[in-house]
């Protein structure tokens, strides 16, 4: 009884897996595979069986909308499926049968009759018998010429013989023609009574036509003459992309294909087309120029063109560019032996119960026909979300030292995949995730150098501008130190993108073919059992977080077999339940002065760097400090060419900004002030954002007035001169600040909302509660009540951001 158990179990799931092929083939593949799996160890027999089903399912979840069999099932004209009258909510507004998706005939006047008569056919020339003929005419007309010399005396004597020659070769070329035209009779006789016995044969054995494939029009049949379903198939793959499954049976949306996707499709449903053909059976962009002509016979599919131009503009977007720019340069001086790059964001949430991506494909198509279907919505409780962190090690070319293009798009990536109810997003995270992927085999060529196997000496990070990854944010601070010191690195740099500008971040290359895998694809929260109740509220934690777990492995083996530029995936669900990094497990610090010797902190960018004490700290194992021997990268200062030669703009003028490269400002360094205009040669010491646009009402705030070191924040400027300058007289330093909201509460920290007036601008960042003023009757209660239940609306699910372009 068990077995004939795992044998419906595992013909279910063949079907699901191939829902394309109807019920017989499904029947007797599933039951070769069958036999196979019963072939060998009888004990075995059911750890087999339980690993193929367990196959079938991932591929049955990875399709893309070929369960939905119901629109394989059109109704034609002549024969109406008793399924389409049971449906009577779906109301479709074209009729796919009709003669627009059928190829018109090169002859309309051709009749019945499979080959068409010789009188209807245009007649061709015959280039042999021409090429005779002219022969002919020629010698002719020289033979004339001889023989009225002839007759009137003048002939000469080699002429004579010429006559003979020339009348010989006459002879011989009209032998040759009339040879040609009895041949052409005879062929012509030949070809008329092979058609009428092939006529006659057809007639009473119609299959021969199909097997000699005889046609009634001459030429090079089109792609619908030997594939007459190829248009109609079309509407039916995209319309894939209009509807979820008509009974509500799977968990798998039809999803919107790209044109390659479309072609794939096409050639595996047993069609034997290009992609250019497939291209031009789509409605043109444009039907007035001489591509849109090419496009005779199409179906009404569109292509339309993803906009990615959606980007919030910044005024540090410049500035921060600048940095980063620098910091390709340093990594490509110092080579891929000494530095590793790694570019870090967090991944747009995967929901858990819907569908988790539809729309991130950069070509859609897009039916233009709306298709009516009943209201369904989809109930998924507060927090069922999956976070997933991407780390993309950056490969670094070699001998290119100085030029930022050395710096690739490529390399192995991690992914480090949280849930959203039981985990968050932290600086602790990222840090236990950093120290993960150094274990991780596909990472140790570009991460790791030496027989001891040692973290390469210079680390650079690109993060994304968020509260939990921000270079300013202290437990990103300590959880670097943290690093720095376990590693013996000299050099780490933190650095991230202006806000909303984190889209230029090289991790996000890799988003892409992420995205694309979750297309159509729901991931289900109940695999062991439903743990909410009727209102969408957790009745049982632990059933909840082995739901969760199922749907992250689940979500990790998909994505551990995409490969990017020949380059591996690598995809982790992280347990909440298991031991990860925590506070106590950090290398601390000193104290503030060494803070103050090895830190430099900024807006957007944060430098930990080895000092030359040897009490202090090891020997370098880097070239680094004799690229940069002052230790800290020097500011970004824009410079432009004046009457009095190079100089730098008024730090108001933000317009004109235009950075040098890292090496030139290295080379200027020695005498900067004398290219700085004199409202800026009063600094000591030049702060990192001098040039920063955003900052400068806050700039001289931010400096400590006893040593002129700069802060990114008034809170590390309070902690430094509390601890280094407690003996001086220094005046007394505000840090609290008040927000416009409040975003978020967890434990003894609010993430508050600053506005820059003077720029009209908002930002978000992590604060301690005592360090917030918020004023009398301040409601936080709106922004930190619990999510509500998530109801989503189909007709909003599958709304379509993309405008056509025409």
């Amino acid at each position: 009884m068990d077995g004939q158990k795992l044998y419906t179990d595992f013909y279910k799931a063949y079907c699901l897996a191939y829902p394309e092929k109807d019920g017989k083939l499904c029947q007797t593949e599933a039951n070769k595979k069958w036999n196979k799996l019963k072939e060998g160890d009888k004990s075995s027999f059911s750890l087999r069986v339980n690993e193929s089903l367990k196959e079938l399912t991932i591929l049955s979840k990875r399709k893309k909308g070929k369960m939905l069999l119901y629109f394989s099932k059109l109704p034609t004209q002549t024969n109406k499926s008793p399924m389409m009258e049971n449906h009577k909510d779906y109301d479709i507004e074209f009729d796919p049968e009709s003669s627009q998706f059928i190829e018109p005939l090169d002859n309309p006047d051709a009749g019945p009759s499979i080959i068409s008569s010789v009188s209807n056919k245009r007649s061709f020339p015959s280039r042999a018998q021409e090429d005779i003929q002219i022969q002919i005419d020629v010698l002719n007309v020289a033979i004339v010429a001889l023989l009225k010399k002839k007759t009137t005396g003048w002939l000469k004597d080699g002429e004579e013989k010429e006559l003979k020659e020339k009348q010989s070769k006459l002879k011989e070329l009209e032998k040759k023609l009339n040879e040609k035209k009895n041949s052409q009779k005879r062929q012509k006789k030949f070809r008329e009574e092979r058609k009428n016995k092939l006529e006659e044969a057809c007639k009473k054995n119609p299959e021969l036509k199909n097997q000699l494939k005889l046609r009634a029009n001459k030429g090079r049949p089109s792609i619908e003459a030997d594939q007459p379903e190829f248009l109609k198939h079309i509407i039916k793959l995209a319309m894939y992309g209009s509807a979820a499954h008509e009974k509500r049976q799977t968990e798998v949306y039809r999803s919107i294909m790209t044109l390659d996707d479309l072609t794939s499709q096409l050639n595996k449903d047993g069609f034997n087309v290009k992609r250019s053909a497939v291209y031009l059976r789509l409605q043109p962009k444009r039907s007035n120029n001489s591509e849109g002509k090419r496009h005779v016979t199409t179906v009404p599919v569109r292509l339309i063109r993803a906009q990615n131009d959606h980007h919030i503009k910044h005024p540090d977007g410049i500035f921060c560019a600048g940095t980063i720019r620098r910091l390709e340069e340093l990594a490509s001086a110092l080579g891929p032996d000494e530095v590793f790059l790694i570019s870090q964001d967090d991944k747009a949430r995967v929901p858990i119960g819907i569908t988790a991506a539809n729309k991130q494909a950069p070509l859609l198509m897009h039916m233009e026909y709306r298709i009516r279907l009943p209201d369904h919505d989809f109930a998924v409780g507060p927090g069922h979300k999956l976070i997933p962190s991407v780390y993309l090690a950056v490969v670094i070319k070699k001998d290119e030292p100085g030029n930022p293009s050395a710096i690739g798009y490529s390399g192995p990536t991690y992914i480090a995949i949280r849930s959203a109810k039981h985990s968050s997003s932290s600086a602790l995270g990222h840090g236990f995730d950093f120290d993960t992927l150094l274990n991780l085999p596909e990472f140790q060529s570009v991460m790791k150098i030496g027989q001891d196997n040692a973290v390469k000496p210079v680390g650079i990070f690109t993060v994304d501008g968020g509260p939990d990854e921000n270079p300013r944010y202290q437990k990103v601070i300590d959880v670097a130190v943290h690093h720095f010191l376990k590693h013996n690195l000299d050099a780490l740099h933190i650095v991230t993108n202006a806000p909303g500008r984190s889209a230029f971040n090289r991790v996000e290359r890799k988003m892409a073919p992420l995205s694309r895998e979750l297309a159509g694809l729901i991931l289900d929260h109940a695999h062991f059992g439903s743990h909410l109740d009727s209102s969408g509220k957790t009745t049982d934690t632990e059933l909840e977080k082995k739901n969760f777990g199922h749907a992250g492995n689940l979500l990790a083996e998909i994505w551990s077999n995409v490969v990017v530029d020949d380059q591996p995936t690598i995809a982790q669900y992280i347990n909440p339940d298991e031991p990860s990094l925590t506070s106590d497990q950090l290398m601390k610090m000193p104290n503030q002065i060494w803070f103050a010797d090895h830190v430099r902190t900024s807006q957007y960018f944060t430098q930990i760097v080895k000092c030359l004490d040897a009490d202090c700290c090891s020997p370098s194992r880097s070239s680094y400090f004799s690229i940069i021997p002052g230790r800290f990268l020097p500011p970004p200062i824009p410079l432009f060419h004046s009457t009095d030669g190079l100089k730098a703009p008024e730090r108001s003028d933000f317009q004109s900004h235009k950075f040098p490269s890292l090496f030139l400002s290295l080379n200027l360094q020695p005498s900067i002030n004398l290219f700085l205009p004199r409202s800026t040669r009063s600094f000591k010491i030049l702060p990192y954002d001098l040039y920063n646009p955003s900052i400068q009402s806050q700039l001289l705030d931010r400096i400590c007035k006893k040593c002129s070191i700069y802060f990114a924040s008034k809170v590390m400027l309070k902690t430094h001169v509390t601890a280094v300058h407690s003996n001086d007289r220094l005046p007394t330093i505000n840090t609290r600040v008040r927000p416009i909201r409040i975003a978020a509460r967890r434990q003894r920290e609010l993430m508050v909302i600053l506005a820059q007036e003077e720029l009209g601008i908002e930002e978000a960042e992590w604060a301690k509660e005592e360090d917030v003023d918020l004023p009398e009757g301040f409601n936080e209660n709106v922004t930190l009540q619990e999510t509500p239940v998530t109801i989503v609306q189909l007709e909003e699910h599958f709304s379509s951001p993309w405008e056509n372009n025409e």
